[in-house]
């Protein structure tokens, strides 16, 4: 018999550390009610799960980013209603006027109407917004690039946008028939490049030839200012802004920077080398003139005998148009693009276009009902608007259904990804328990042995009885 080293009581002390250690990890288990509590409890099965956590909270932000898009989609599609009610409307007075039964006062009362029609078409599609974000006015192309939309008019201070001549140009004491541009809040290379593309055309007062100044970015074509019809490019590449802009237009036209012709001169066509520089485009070799004044451009006519008639006329002359003659603005379908975050994964979005649904973009902006004429040929525009709306909310319709569906699909993926994550991280309630139990036991057991196993040396002291 030894004394020095209880051997029972060491296995029995070891049993109970151990019976201990797995009772505290059961009730760990129970009241956190998940399997893995600590890398150490499963570090493949934690780095897994953690994975997986990842994933099922981006599927339920992605819910909510789809629900967020649906709004969205619905708050177009109510703007596009209400656009599609202005336009009815404005087809159903179209039709009204172009009834042989109407005077000119009926119809300009149907007019009227029709104008502040179109306003509210505009007003709809400008200010339906969704967080702040303008909806039925996109400026970007099928390929998500910005799109400088219309004509001159948008960009410029001031535009002669009649139709005709009938602005003046004041030389001495002489006025002058003119249109007048004002480029004054051209303040950027932005604002410059706004104009590419674009450009105007006037016609003589004694003639329909008609002038055109055309904006482009480098490379200017100058095989078109001897044409019937001439076409003068203006490089506007290093412009920047709006008196630089006019000065170019001036040394490209007659061949010499800060040029101003003198009409008091010469009231007919000018002699060039003797009027205008020996180098100036047939652009300014006839009746029509340049002037600058600082941001403004004025094209005129050089005889004042003109200065007072209503342009422009039946024929056509004195005419000033915001485009480029000979050459039709190309229609370009526009959209507002936005990326709809329906996933958990980058890249797992879902883009939508909201077709560009302004008046202006409709081509019913300038829409005129004030004679039989006019109200026929509206018709036409207008069945071309009212199809070009159902198209847009036709395309709104089918991302709404779509993003139904990604929502269904979103929170089936987060069931079944929470199923799986569960299987993993959670514990199994009954089964820990059922351990705590059996490890209580063995604890209480190893407990009583332990004591049983201090109590064993003591029979040595009989020996010495």
């Amino acid at each position: 018999m030894i004394i020095n080293s209880n051997i029972a009581a060491l296995n029995a002390f070891n049993k109970l550390k151990k019976n201990n250690s797995k009772t505290s990890t059961a009730m760990e288990k129970l009241s956190s009610g998940l399997r893995i509590n600590k890398a150490g409890d499963d570090p493949a099965g934690l780095a897994i799960s953690e994975k997986m956590r990842a994933q099922i909270r981006g599927l339920v932000q992605a819910q909510r980013n789809i629900l967020d898009g649906i709004s969205l989609v619905q708050v177009a599609e109510g703007g596009m209603s209400e656009i599609h009610s202005s336009l009815q409307r404005i087809r159903e007075l179209s039709v009204q006027s172009s009834n042989g039964t109407y005077t000119d006062e009926d119809r300009n009362s149907m007019q009227i109407e029709v104008t502040q029609l179109i306003n509210q078409v505009s007003t709809i599609a400008n200010n339906t917004e969704f967080n702040g974000l303008p909806l039925l006015s996109g400026q970007y192309d099928k390929g998500g690039n910005k799109v400088a939309l219309g004509s001159l008019d948008q960009y410029v201070q001031y535009i002669t946008t009649t139709g005709g001549i009938t602005d003046t140009y004041t030389y001495g004491s002489n006025n002058y028939a003119s249109a007048i541009i004002d480029f004054s809040n051209i303040n950027s290379a932005n604002d410059v490049y706004n104009l590419v593309g674009k450009g105007v055309y006037y016609t003589c007062c004694t003639c329909s030839k008609a002038y055109s100044i055309k904006f482009v970015d480098g490379n200017p074509d100058t095989s078109r200012l001897n044409d019937p019809n001439p076409v003068m490019e203006v490089d506007v590449s290093a412009i920047t802004n709006g008196t630089d802009l006019v000065d170019k237009i001036i040394e490209t036209a007659y061949g010499q920077s800060g040029f101003v012709y003198d009409p008091t001169s010469n009231s007919g066509i000018p002699t060039i080398g003797t009027h205008v520089p020996s180098n100036a485009t047939s652009f300014v070799t006839h009746f029509s003139q340049l002037a600058a004044d600082g941001g403004k451009l004025y094209i005129y006519d050089n005889r004042p005998t003109y200065a007072t008639w209503s342009w422009p006329s039946s024929n056509g002359r004195g005419a000033f148009e915001l485009n480029v003659y000979g050459e039709s603005e190309e229609e370009r379908d526009l959209f507002l693009h936005l990326n709809i975050q329906a996933g958990s994964q980058s890249g797992h979005s879902t883009r939508i276009s909201i077709p560009n649904v302004t008046a202006k973009h409709l081509n019913i902006d300038h829409l005129s009902v004030a004679s039989e004429v006019n109200a026929n040929a509206a018709i036409t525009m207008i069945d071309h608007a009212i199809s070009r709306v159902s198209s847009a909310r036709t395309t709104v319709g089918a991302y709404q259904n779509r993003l139904e569906h990604s929502l269904a699909n979103a929170s089936n993926y987060e069931i079944r990804l929470t199923s799986a994550e569960s299987l993993i991280r959670d514990t199994d309630m009954a089964k820990q328990m059922m351990e705590m139990t059996k490890n209580n036991i063995l604890s209480q057991v190893s407990q009583s042995m332990l004591a049983q196993a201090n109590l064993h040396p003591q029979s040595v002291l009989q020996l010495l009885q």
